[in-house]
């Protein structure tokens, strides 16, 4: 019989790990599928340095994670039929399992989610200058794993065009999300979502509120005054508004959340929000923002029906994107 062995993401308050720690198991486990998780208990919770994952603490976190792998090889726990899926496959355990299955003759599969890489310039691996070495090891592991789950073709269409990895491998699955907010009455609120990195500019959001020198609505980075998820949670339930300026972004969870909690949720012309988000909700450039969320503050049911229609679509397609992984890691 079939089993996964579920690799997670060490779970981080600011991150969506901390929802990816309940969404899978439980998801797992209304498909009836066997399954077990390996995860250690991680350095830290908080990200001291590093953008997405704490530099120190992810690393100790995969490698106690490879540490038990061996273990359940060395014991005789894993057998042919498993599948390896990682919730984050940039995890050098990957080549340690390579190295195994090879060396035993074993036929066990090694699938999982990419979120990103150094094949996007704006990443932070990227922008630390690791590409010089990560393109290579990339590439190794991109050979080694059996399937590749991404959230959008714009992820999937970036992945292939920059590095050497088979198409038919990358497998477009949507996002795990789930609308877990509460609703609350809205305030006149425009909230910056995103972590306060130079890829999501958030010093267009100061010009963007030097634009409006009369207005009646606060403006508010969501980073500058939530210190926990659920602050920040109860921040975009009261606010009207959402705006992001990114430049990188393979799918969007802050600008997701903040549809969930009712924000009419605005977003530049590019990146995977182009086939995630209704046209009128997306500029341009800088001017089309202006005009953009001015009709926002003025005129907000222009924006309900579309709200709604996205909104929807995107619970649907959550709703069943561990299901995909899961149908696809069963069929290896």
């Amino acid at each position: 019989m079939k089993r996964i062995i579920a690799v997670p993401i060490e779970s981080l308050e600011e991150r969506y790990s901390a929802n990816w720690a309940r969404w899978f198991p439980r998801e797992f486990e209304r498909l009836g599928v066997d399954f077990i998780t390996i995860n250690p208990r991680p350095l830290t919770d908080k990200i001291n340095v590093g953008s997405f994952l704490d530099v120190i603490g992810t690393n100790y976190y995969k490698s106690m994670q490879t540490v038990y792998i061996c273990w359940l090889i060395r014991s005789d726990k894993i057998t042919n039929d498993d599948i390896f899926f990682f919730a984050d496959l940039w995890n050098p355990t990957i080549e340690s399992l390579a190295y195994i299955r090879d060396g035993l003759g074993m036929r066990f599969k090694i699938t999982g989610c990419l979120h990103a890489g150094s094949y996007d310039p704006h990443d932070f691996l990227a922008k630390r200058g690791m590409g010089y070495w990560a393109e290579d090891i990339e590439n190794g592991w991109f050979k080694i794993v059996d399937k590749i789950f991404v959230a959008t073709n714009f992820h999937k269409r970036l992945l292939t065009t920059t590095r050497k990895v088979d198409p038919k491998k990358v497998i477009v699955t949507g996002f795990p999300i789930y609308d877990e907010q509460k609703r609350q009455p809205k305030e006149n609120i425009v909230v910056f979502p995103h972590r306060l990195d130079s890829e999501k500019n958030p010093h267009l959001f100061d010009l963007l509120i030097k634009e409006f020198p009369a207005s009646k609505y606060k403006w508010i980075k969501t980073k500058d005054v939530c210190k926990t998820k659920q602050e920040y949670y109860d921040l975009l339930e009261r606010a009207r508004i959402s705006i992001s300026f990114a430049d990188q972004e393979s799918w969007g969870i802050a600008c997701l959340e903040s549809l969930f909690a009712d924000c009419i949720t605005l977003v530049p012309q590019r990146l995977s929000y182009v086939e995630m988000y209704n046209p009128l909700l997306q500029f341009a450039d800088f001017n089309q923002a202006i005009s953009l969320i001015s009709h926002a503050m003025f005129n907000p049911e222009d924006f309900d029906e579309i709200m709604y229609n996205d909104r929807e679509k995107h619970l649907k397609q959550g709703a069943v994107a561990i299901e995909n992984m899961v149908k696809e890691c069963l069929s290896c």
